[in-house]
């Protein structure tokens, strides 16, 4: 997620902690949400895919 969506090189990525990377990812979708063309642009509860990819993320470090 880290280098795919936030465009962080590996380098940068493998060295921040996860909950930064969530911060960071949680920003991301709402800065995508915000600036949305055809939406509304109101902030609304965080989506179920956000959700998905923090739990992945939270899993991911587990291992």
């Amino acid at each position: 997620m880290a280098t795919g969506w936030l465009g962080w090189t590996p380098e940068v990525a493998l060295g921040t902690p996860i909950p930064q990377i969530e911060l960071a990812l949680e920003g991301r979708i709402e800065w995508v949400r915000k600036t949305n063309p055809w939406g509304s642009g109101d902030p609304a509860p965080a989506p179920p895919v956000s959700e998905r990819l923090k739990a992945a993320l939270r899993a991911r470090a587990a291992r």
